[in-house]
């Protein structure tokens, strides 16, 4: 089987893909992608067989609260923070309940950034195009990871699994012995930030594909249809993807 990672930008120029294959002793990377355009992600994510798993670095939704500020605000109607504090309610716009919850999970860490008030929302547009043109070539994503593409952050994910904050792919084989590439193969993915985020991102799919990132409770549910869901891997889990 194979895993996808998709390091996903606003445009091509730092949108990097990788690919992995699985098989029962060894993992072994394929040359990362690089400026990947709407068409080349397309086609990665069109051609997953069944048991295939793809890992998007990128927020799938908005935050609940902001979507109904917007909708209001665009349809003329009352500002839905009318009443309360100005700072309080914009804190509420800010971070989806997955975000929150993962920024829990990595305390004292840094937050996550913010898909309705950083930058990141240029990249989460460019998500919902190509998550519609998926939908419309019979390839529908569920924002929970149900379908098979799912949400990840590799940051959080490097933290779970004890890797350093600098992006080391020595350090990274030494956790993970059984990951193989060329050495001409490996050096790229080693001096390019957005090529080793994707690599990164196929392995928390490879975590999420083998039940081993946590999913949203009974009460998440909702939020998450909505605004997506991040597959943080199980703390520790990386030795066992294989």
């Amino acid at each position: 089987m194979r895993t996808v990672g998709v390091d996903l930008a606003a445009g091509p120029a730092t949108t990097a893909a990788c690919v992995i294959e699985w098989t029962g002793e060894r993992a072994v990377l394929s040359a990362p992608r690089l400026k990947c355009t709407d068409e080349d992600l397309l086609g990665l994510l069109l051609d997953l067989d069944a048991e295939d798993r793809a890992g998007v670095d990128c927020p799938f939704g908005w935050p609940a609260e902001f979507v109904r500020a917007m909708a209001a605000h665009g349809g003329h109607q009352p500002w839905p923070g009318r009443g309360q504090g100005s700072a309080e309610y914009r804190a509420r716009l800010r971070l989806r309940e997955t975000d929150l919850l993962v920024w829990e999970a990595l305390r004292p860490g840094q937050p996550p950034l913010s898909v309705s008030f950083d930058k990141l929302g240029a990249a989460a547009a460019r998500w919902a195009h190509l998550a519609d043109e998926l939908a419309a070539r019979d390839r529908p994503v569920d924002r929970t990871g149900a379908t098979g593409i799912v949400e990840v952050y590799p940051r959080a994910a490097r933290i779970r699994w004890g890797l350093g904050a600098r992006r080391s792919v020595a350090e990274l084989l030494a956790a993970a012995p059984w990951l193989h590439g060329d050495d001409a193969v490996l050096a790229v993915y080693d001096g390019n930030e957005h090529a080793f985020d994707a690599l990164i991102a196929a392995l928390a799919a490879r975590a999420a594909q083998r039940g081993m990132t946590a999913l949203p409770e009974p009460g998440q549910q909702e939020a998450a249809a909505l605004e997506g869901w991040i597959h943080l891997p199980d703390a520790n889990s990386l030795p066992a993807l294989l």
